[in-house]
């Protein structure tokens, strides 16, 4: 069975999602991806973070982080809500941030 395969539309580049859950770059892209991080000074574990959807800027206080087994919406004040998708699929996470409302409380339970 063939991971299945994303492509990041600002940079080009593309990677693969191995389970369902972990996202993973091969060959050329990878070393586009180096290059481009060394031309740009951007830490790169961030920058692949960002590109695979791990890190969401929710708003300008808002951001979320998504692991294989949680997702922590966090606020510049330290607030924070940690969300239990340990049985959430790579696509399944990313489809819920397509759809969420770019702003607004994330912590009041109608989300």
């Amino acid at each position: 069975m063939t991971a299945p395969k994303y492509t990041d539309p600002a940079t080009g580049l593309s990677w693969y999602v191995i389970d369902g859950k972990q996202p993973y770059m091969t060959g050329e892209d990878t070393e586009k991806f180096w290059e481009m991080c060394k031309e740009t000074g951007e830490y790169p574990v961030k920058k692949f973070a960002e590109m695979t959807g791990m890190i969401q800027y929710l708003d300008d206080n808002t951001v979320a982080y998504v692991g294989d087994n949680v997702t922590v919406i966090k606020l510049k004040d330290g607030k924070k809500l940690e969300i239990d998708t340990s049985s959430m699929t790579y696509d399944m996470i990313m489809n819920m941030f397509k759809n969420l409302p770019k702003s607004g409380n994330y912590f009041d339970s109608s989300y």
